[in-house]
Formats: C-alpha cells, sequence, structure tokens
C-alpha cells in the first residue's frame, strides 16, 4: 500500500505540473522538485512480470502458447498521416507512427480490489501522458534518471522505410529484444460515454516478422485517430496519442 501511495503522489503530482502552461527551462525547478522529493525506495523499473500480471480483456487473439510476457511500455509518441492535395473528401491515409516506450513493468502489476471487480491503475496511464506535451514527458523521464538512478525510457518506437513496424528495446536489455512486425488482428478502441467521436486508434496484436521477440499488443490507446476526411489539409501531419504495448518472446 505504501508503494502504492507514493506511487499516485507522484503520478498526480506530475500530471498537475504537465498541465500547467510549461516553459521547460523556467519550469526545471519544479519538476526537479516533484522528483526529488518522491520517496528514495520508490521503484518505478524493472519489476518482475509474473502471475500476478493480468493481460487486459480485448478481443484480439490471446498470446501464442509457450511465449513468456517479457516488457510491459507505455509508448508516447505520434500517429502520422498524409493527405492529398485538394481533395476534401479524401480520407487521411496511415503512413507510420513514432514513439518513446517507458518501462511500465512495476505499476503493470498493481491491481486495486472494487465492488466491480479489480481495477487496473496502468490503464489510466495513456489517458494521463496523452495531454502532456511529449517534450515534458521526455524531461520528466530524465529528471527521473538523473535524480532516482531510474532510466525510463527503455526503447524505440518507428516504421522502416520498407513501412514495417519496428521496436527497438536493446538501449537497456539484450541484444535480441527487438521486434520487426506486421498486423495479426485489431479492434475498435472501446468507445468513451459522452465524448462524441472515438479519437483512439484501434487495438493491435502485431506477430513476429523479424527479431529476438515474437509479439506485441497495442492496447488502451489514447488518442492518435485522424480527422474522418482530408478537409482543409494537405501532405504529411501527426496526430499525438499514447498507449500500452506488451511484448511477448
Amino acid at each position: 500500500m505504501l508503494w502504492t501511495t507514493s506511487f499516485f503522489s507522484l503520478l498526480l503530482s506530475i500530471t498537475a505540473a504537465g498541465a500547467l502552461p510549461s516553459n521547460l527551462p523556467a519550469d526545471a525547478s519544479l519538476y526537479s522538485s516533484l522528483l526529488e522529493n518522491a520517496p528514495d525506495d520508490l521503484q518505478l523499473i524493472n519489476c518482475p512480470l509474473g502471475d500476478s500480471v493480468y493481460f487486459p480483456e480485448s478481443t484480439l487473439p490471446a498470446p501464442s502458447k509457450g511465449l513468456e510476457l517479457k516488457f510491459v511500455t507505455v509508448g508516447r509518441g505520434t500517429q502520422n498521416y498524409t493527405c492529398p492535395a485538394n481533395n476534401n473528401t479524401a480520407k487521411p491515409k496511415a503512413i507510420g507512427a513514432t514513439a518513446n516506450l517507458f518501462d511500465a513493468s512495476c505499476i503493470a502489476a498493481l491491481h486495486l480490489d472494487s465492488d466491480s471487480g479489480k481495477q487496473f491503475p496502468i490503464h489510466i496511464i495513456p489517458d494521463v501522458l496523452k495531454p502532456i506535451a511529449m517534450g515534458t514527458v521526455d524531461f520528466l523521464a530524465d529528471m527521473l534518471s538523473r535524480t532516482r538512478g531510474q532510466d525510463m525510457e527503455i526503447g524505440k518506437h518507428y516504421f522502416t522505410a520498407d513501412g514495417v513496424p519496428f521496436f527497438d528495446l536493446r538501449s537497456q536489455h539484450s541484444s535480441n529484444d527487438w521486434l520487426s512486425c506486421q498486423k495479426e488482428a485489431e479492434m475498435p478502441a472501446p468507445e468513451r460515454p459522452g465524448n462524441g467521436v472515438n479519437e483512439d486508434v484501434a487495438w493491435l496484436k502485431l506477430k513476429h516478422v523479424d527479431g529476438g521477440l515474437s509479439e506485441v499488443y497495442r492496447l488502451h490507446t489514447a488518442g492518435g485517430s485522424p480527422p474522418a476526411t482530408c478537409e482543409g489539409i494537405s501532405g504529411e501531419f501527426t496526430m499525438e496519442y499514447a498507449a500500452e504495448y506488451w511484448f511477448y518472446g
């Protein structure tokens, strides 16, 4: 309970600070104070992913037999699109994505019991991160690394020149911890009651093409969907998003 309370105190403080109009150099002392005042023994990364970590509910196919959960991360970045010139009725075409991947192993193991069943705090993290500027998220991760000795950013997600989704987690882990992949299945992101148009990109299961990891799921997305048409848009553009990524191998 102490760990949970400490973690959420830190999370809420960061969220409140991130919501302020910010210029990073001017606000550096504020963020530094928040992170330096966190408990010394607050572990945020490299927690074991055992039986206490529940795979999120979805209609996607289950992980393949014989695979183990290797990483749980939260990605923060952009979904990338393009529109033809002077064609207001065309639909935006997806051309890839980029995201920084942050270790979410410790919060993935948390669950809270309620009258409606188990509640999983990790699933609020994409919604928390999406409104915070990407530069601020990266700055906070860097401050955690500097002040707590815990490097939250453990990988990158991008598309290759051939349009293949690629996940690279080798910076802090094994040389085999990477994956190029292709879509196996998708489901629409669940509707949010009262929110009107669903702005969250689909949930995905991606299967192995090459690399030491075998499968990855994109789940609990926040944002990332393009407008319905290209009205008023020409050329490439981006939509900011956050999502959970669950890796198996």
